[in-house]
């Protein structure tokens, strides 16, 4: 039996399988948590622009009533904000767009809302809601480190898509056993764990490329870009060969314009590498490091 024909007939006798398991299993492990929390702030900033949207008091409730304007405006926002000093006043550009003040308290500035209608403070115009969604962004970004969180990011897209890419080829089990990697069997030799590792790792395999392959490009953008110019090099020509990768990007962030309930399944599809963080960890020390402990 040649070396084509233990592929497809028992990949597991095969040396280079063997070697291969063996770095995706170190891969998973050195960089699992990495992966893990990268999971979940993306999973927990999918709704970010609905955030600003549902937190930030930006409009007014009603536009019916007087609007207070000029010198009443003034006297009105020095009377709910007495015990500030108000640094400045933006009144309203638009129908039901609420007055932006600056205040300043302990030498800090802290914008609010103010509803010129009714004569009432609104909120903050950075709540703690949208505060902590941006840390979370920062996060999972840039790991609170500028561009060199970033290109951290980069590498660990890089070691994402070897796991990803690994795995694709572990997850062969054989032309008679396939099948096992496809659907979770209550009557299988398997285990659940396994059969959900390989079942999440098939079926979420162009999310997972589309992910691993975006924080490379979000760290290093000018590669991508000068293979884009490669292939169309036509200055006059405005319409980019970069379908593809903006494809990609939409993919990574979920972005489905005006769909909410997509955001919502973005985000529990954000946890799958999560998941498979978890799973792979079991496997792993039900296998090796049990026999230590």
């Amino acid at each position: 039996m040649n070396g084509w024909q233990r592929w497809v007939k028992a990949p597991q006798t095969l040396w280079f399988r063997r070697a291969l398991f063996q770095i995706h299993l170190w891969l998973g492990i050195g960089v699992g948590v990495y992966v893990l929390m990268i999971s979940v702030t993306g999973s927990a900033i999918v709704l970010r622009p609905q955030f600003s949207r549902w937190f930030i008091p930006s409009e007014v409730g009603s536009t019916e009533g007087i609007e207070l304007k000029g010198a009443e405006l003034e006297a009105r926002i020095a009377e709910v904000y007495q015990d500030y000093e108000i640094v400045m006043t933006v009144p309203s550009s638009r129908a039901g767009r609420a007055t932006y003040v600056m205040l300043k308290e302990n030498e800090e500035e802290v914008p609010h809302f103010f509803d010129q209608f009714t004569g009432a403070d609104l909120g903050p115009s950075y709540p703690w809601q949208v505060a902590t969604v941006e840390w979370l962004t920062n996060l999972h970004d840039n790991l609170l480190s500028g561009r060199e969180g970033r290109k951290v990011n980069g590498w660990g897209g890089v070691m994402f898509l070897a796991m990803v890419i690994s795995g694709l080829v572990l997850w062969w089990q054989g032309s008679r056993r396939w099948q096992e990697g496809l659907q979770i069997k209550r009557k299988s030799a398997r285990s659940f764990n396994w059969q959900l590792h390989n079942f999440i790792g098939f079926w979420s395999l162009i999310l997972m490329f589309a992910w691993g392959v975006t924080a490379i490009y979000f760290a290093w953008s000018v590669p991508f870009d000068m293979f884009i110019d490669w292939i169309d090099d036509d200055i006059n020509d405005f319409e980019r060969p970069d379908g593809f990768l903006r494809l990609l990007i939409d993919i990574h962030f979920g972005r489905f314009r005006g769909l909410l309930w997509a955001n919502i399944l973005w985000i529990f599809l954000g946890l799958l590498p999560a998941v498979m963080f978890i799973t792979g960890f079991i496997l792993w020390y039900k296998r090796v490091l049990r026999r230590y402990i």
